[in-house]
């Protein structure tokens, strides 16, 4: 009996609801994925091979 109200009482004490806020953290993970690939293109576009290399090597 006494379990039985323990369990009654946690229980209450967790609460009902949503999660409000944390938009912050849903940009900021969205900010960092393009940033990543923003930077990722840039690297790719700087390592491209170009005509003067390729001539060069003639």
């Amino acid at each position: 009996m006494m379990s039985a109200m323990h369990t009654g009482l946690v229980l209450a004490e967790v609460g009902v609801g949503r999660i409000q806020g944390g938009w912050g953290y849903i940009w900021s993970s969205y900010a960092i994925a393009w940033g990543s690939l923003a930077l990722y293109a840039l690297s790719l576009w700087l390592r491209r091979p170009g005509k003067a290399v390729n001539e060069s090597k003639e």
